[in-house]
């Protein structure tokens, strides 16, 4: 007696579902191929025992072999110093930020503009969030390019919105929110979202043909 089919969709689906863990590359040529070859192998189970020790082998082949596969898509093309260069880069505008611009910022917070003061308070925080994000995205390619520069615009934009929120909210039923405040931060994210906008095209037009292949 063989698995039922009703359960054999369930566990293929499932192990699609699983699938997530390989590179998206890795997926596209052989996610539809491990799936239909895992639903094969269900059908044959006769037993429940069977069935658990197939996806019992099956998640130990998953926690085997998907980090390798992300290990060598890294390795590919560059990948290991591309992500070194970028990763030092990036320490060296937050060591600039810290060591540099945010004292010079203090000693003359007094004589700035109200404005002026909470737009470069928005870009400083907003940029910490903006980067932090947009570097998790590209570092762990789980986005890149233009689509992780709109998913950093969103995720920051959620959590800026949600920080607005709350300090209005702590504020009292008789405070308001400060308009400055908000189109400081509206500013910000349009500044970092067209700064790394242009850095990822500018990037992508310097790539040649084949090595964008």
């Amino acid at each position: 007696m063989k698995t039922p089919e009703r359960d054999v969709s369930r566990s293929r689906r499932a192990y699609a579902l699983l699938l997530v863990a390989y590179p998206r590359e890795f997926r596209r040529e052989y996610g539809r191929e491990m799936a239909l070859v895992f639903a094969d192998r269900c059908r044959e189970r006769s037993r429940a025992a069977s069935l658990a020790r197939l996806w019992g082998e099956a998640l130990l082949d998953l926690a085997l072999t998907a980090p390798r596969e992300h290990l060598e898509r890294f390795r590919e093309g560059g990948g290991v110093m591309r992500t070194l260069r970028t990763v030092a880069l990036a320490l060296v505008v937050y060591a600039f930020t810290l060591l540099v611009v945010a004292p010079l910022y203090a000693r003359n917070i007094v004589n700035l503009p109200v404005f002026v003061n909470g737009l470069i308070d928005a870009l400083i925080s907003t940029g910490l969030i903006f980067n932090f994000v947009f570097l998790l995205l590209t570092l762990t390619r789980w986005l890149e390019g233009v689509r992780a520069v709109r998913a950093a615009l969103a995720v920051t934009t959620l959590i800026v919105g949600g920080l607005i929120a709350l300090i209005a909210a702590s504020s009292g039923p008789h405070g308001r929110l400060n308009l400055l405040i908000v189109v400081a931060q509206v500013l910000s994210l349009l500044v970092w979202f067209a700064l790394h906008l242009w850095w990822v095209l500018r990037k992508g037009r310097h790539i040649p043909p084949a090595a964008a292949a």
